[in-house]
């Protein structure tokens, strides 16, 4: 895994009261939470993966390394979306099309990517790719609302980069349900710092019930 250099921590505020509250029910609520979603999804989870198997063989899990807390690297898990190799097809695709550079440069994905298996296509439309990544909430490696993790490099040099790794990434969060891909990189990050300002019960809430209709919708799932 590579040696990823820890955010520095500056000296904060003490937390208040409801601060305290807040972090503490957070935190319950992703144990109990992720934990109830596992076993009453387990059936759907079972059917995913015996249709990746089907489709484009094994394995069905894709651990890709992502930026955590604090920054550390963590491993987070989705079920497998792109055909082997993907990582050095995109390296040609984009050094071979000015075009796809371009646009894989403001948003960091493809719209439409070639790279995408036929059950793959289908878990990206519907979100069901991430279900996975429930075991990283139960493991405390993530939230099921916050920011949604980045890769290796992503943040580098960018002054958001503290107080967005001071968070735990989540499996939805505000980007997710104001257009997804269909946002820019730097639209991404804002919106990622003015969930972290704004975080609390109300925010949590209201981002939970959109998810559903983002996923419903698929706007700018891709």
């Amino acid at each position: 895994m590579e040696n990823i250099r820890p955010t520095t921590r500056t000296r904060a505020r003490p937390a208040t009261v409801r601060q305290l509250v807040y972090w503490f029910l957070k935190r319950l609520v992703d144990i109990v939470g992720s934990a109830l979603l596992l076993v009453v999804l387990s059936p759907i989870l079972l059917v995913i993966a015996i249709a990746i198997a089907c489709d484009s063989g094994l394995p069905v899990i894709y651990r890709c390394q992502r930026i955590g807390r604090y920054g550390r690297p963590i491993i987070v898990l989705k079920f497998r979306t792109m055909r082997d190799g993907s990582h050095h097809h995109l390296e040609e695709m984009l050094t071979a099309d000015e075009e796809l550079r371009l646009e894989y440069g403001q948003r960091r994905k493809l719209r439409d990517d070639p790279r995408r298996t036929r059950v793959g296509g289908f878990l990206r439309r519907t979100s069901l790719d991430e279900l996975p990544q429930l075991v990283n909430v139960l493991a405390g490696e993530m939230s099921l609302i916050g920011p949604r993790p980045y890769m290796p490099g992503e943040l580098a040099d960018r002054p958001e980069a503290d107080r967005i790794l001071g968070v735990r990434p989540g499996i939805t969060g505000l980007w997710q349900v104001n257009g997804r891909s269909d946002r820019t990189f730097d639209e991404r990050v804002a919106l990622d710092v003015n969930y972290i300002e704004h975080r609390g019960f109300r925010l949590d809430a209201s981002i939970a019930l959109r998810t559903f209709v983002a996923v419903i919708s698929g706007r700018g799932a891709y």
